[in-house]
């Protein structure tokens, strides 16, 4: 079902016994979890040759400095932007390489930031970490405060290779933590050291409810100053539990002096969907409207679609209204589908899904279908953004919105984002809103290469309202050959891409492999 890889597990320091007992299917987790797991990863047959051609780059900046990488594979990309100040991340594999994890090489979250609008970046290297425990993981989200004052990385931290043995003394846990970044008045750049937001249990004590929380992301509200954090908690303890996937979310008040925020301020989780036995629920993303509702979307049964009897993936969403400690809307009791309708759906929302699809050139081999929320405060209304395969193998990029309340009989026909009709590839969208209400999108794209090719570029569309079909842009200026592009991370082109818009302006972040190692490349529209 997937791609063999050759595995350096030494890096790992998770004991065999306790993988024995562990639940969690390791193609279910994203980039970061997996390589906690596997160590960094080769597929067999990966190509390794160099791309023959000088790349191009016209207006696609780099915001990594490839020299300063010990190894290739930089992917996974998010990015916060406000004004003139962009801050960029990204898996880097460097980490794999660098102990202590108490240096800033030895993260695997690597950062990157802008001053000028996104004409230049400076590679940051990592970010701070004073546990030797402890080790960012990768698999960032990225939000801007006070007009890009601060911002705040979100990313995976995991026991180190420290920890391995397990002695006396040692405490160390599958935890989500944040850095948050304070951007002086010359633009200089300094990173708290982690703040815990969500933690999975000491992995050494090994507790019946020990669990890896996958995949956080984050948004953040200005007006009430809320900040939400939502991710997959997968079980792996001795417990009953299936490991299949419950998504949660964490909530905190962010101080005005956005460096004093603390663990203390995070709520307890709330279950937004609960773990079930045999349907895994992955890929969860939250958008925080004025005012601290927060909408999450996800997809359910990706992956368990093929051994559970249906065959089919659901995109699901849900509403936690600000104060409330359980999903209003889109809980167990009350489930949104935002597929409903969809063409050759199966009537109850099921749709055909990236995941029964070997994607050429895409070393993890299947694709996801995990779906983009955004709050779009100028049409009041909610925006999700996801591809599925309804159409035709290799997807499309689809749209619907719905009213703040959720309620179905407001949602708007199910759109077609890209305007092609090629058959060609387009997977991994990104959203973000414009101040003006326009609606920014973003994707991985063959249709200059066609169905049967693995040339790989991004392209966006900016659209004025939902249902108004605007015309697709090539955001980049070269084309990337992933056949022929040399990555020690699986998958290479990451699990996700990110766009963020401030004021008019979208600035668009992806992996890039046109220099033959993933990069991560950053354009302005």
């Amino acid at each position: 079902m997937m791609l063999a890889i050759l595995v350096f597990s030494v890096l790992s320091p998770i004991s065999y016994a306790q993988k024995a007992h562990g639940k969690v299917n390791l193609n279910n987790l994203s980039s970061g979890a997996k390589a906690w797991f596997v160590g960094p990863q080769i597929p067999a047959g990966n190509a390794l040759s160099q791309q023959t051609s000088s790349p191009t780059f016209g207006t696609n900046v780099d915001a990594a400095n490839p020299n300063e990488d010990l190894a290739a594979g930089q992917a996974e990309t998010a990015i916060g932007a406000a004004g003139t100040r962009v801050l960029s991340a990204w898996n880097d594999a460097t980490g794999f390489l660098v102990q202590p994890s108490t240096s800033r090489k030895a993260s695997l979250t690597g950062v990157g930031f802008s001053a000028n609008g996104g004409y230049s970046f400076v590679d940051l290297v990592g970010l701070p970490n004073n546990n030797p425990n402890e080790q960012w993981f990768g698999d960032p989200s990225v939000v801007a405060l006070d007009g890009g004052n601060y911002f705040i990385v979100s990313s995976l931290y995991l026991p180190s290779a420290a920890a391995g043995n397990c002695g006396p003394g040692i405490n160390t846990k599958f935890e989500i933590a944040l850095s948050v970044a304070h951007v002086s008045s010359t633009n200089q750049v300094s990173f708290t050291n982690p703040i815990v937001v969500a933690e999975g249990g000491n992995y050494c004590s090994l507790p019946t409810n020990l669990a890896l929380l996958d995949k956080p992301w984050i948004s953040f509200d200005q007006s009430s100053r809320t900040l939400v954090v939502a991710y997959i908690r997968f079980f792996f303890g001795l417990g009953g539990q299936s490991g299949a996937g419950q998504v949660e979310i964490k909530r905190a008040y962010v101080p005005v002096v956005a460096t004093l925020l603390t663990t203390p301020a995070f709520s307890a989780p709330i279950v937004v969907w609960p773990e079930e036995p045999n349907v895994v629920n992955a890929g969860p993303y939250v958008s925080v409207a004025p005012g601290g509702d927060a909408y999450i979307a996800w997809e359910r049964n990706w992956n368990s679609n093929f051994f559970n009897g249906d065959p089919y993936v659901y995109e699901h969403a849900a509403l936690v209204a600000r104060g409330d400690s359980a999903a209003a809307v889109g809980g167990p009791s009350d489930p949104i589908t935002i597929t409903q309708g969809q063409m050759n759906s199966n009537g109850r929302g099921g749709v055909k899904s990236l995941d029964a699809v070997v994607i050429a050139g895409y070393n993890r081999g299947i694709g996801n279908d995990f779906p983009r929320v955004a709050f779009n405060g100028a049409l009041d209304r909610v925006v999700f953004e996801w591809n599925d395969a309804s159409h035709h193998p290799l997807g499309d990029i689809f749209l619907r919105v719905m009213d703040r309340r959720l309620n179905p009989t407001s949602a708007s026909g199910i759109k077609k984002v890209n305007d092609d009709n090629s058959f060609a590839l387009h997977f991994l969208p990104a959203l973000s809103i414009r101040s003006d209400g326009s609606i920014a999108s973003s994707w991985y794209d063959r249709r200059l290469g066609g169905p049967n090719s693995t040339l790989t570029d991004y392209f966006g569309e900016v659209r004025t309202g939902s249902l108004i079909q605007a015309k697709d842009f090539r955001v980049s200026t070269g084309s990337t050959d992933w056949n022929a592009t040399s990555s020690f991370i699986v998958p290479n082109f990451g699990d996700y891409t990110d766009n963020s818009s401030t004021g008019a302006l979208s600035y668009f972040n992806w992996s890039d492999g046109r220099i033959g190692v993933p990069q991560p490349f950053v354009d302005r529209r």
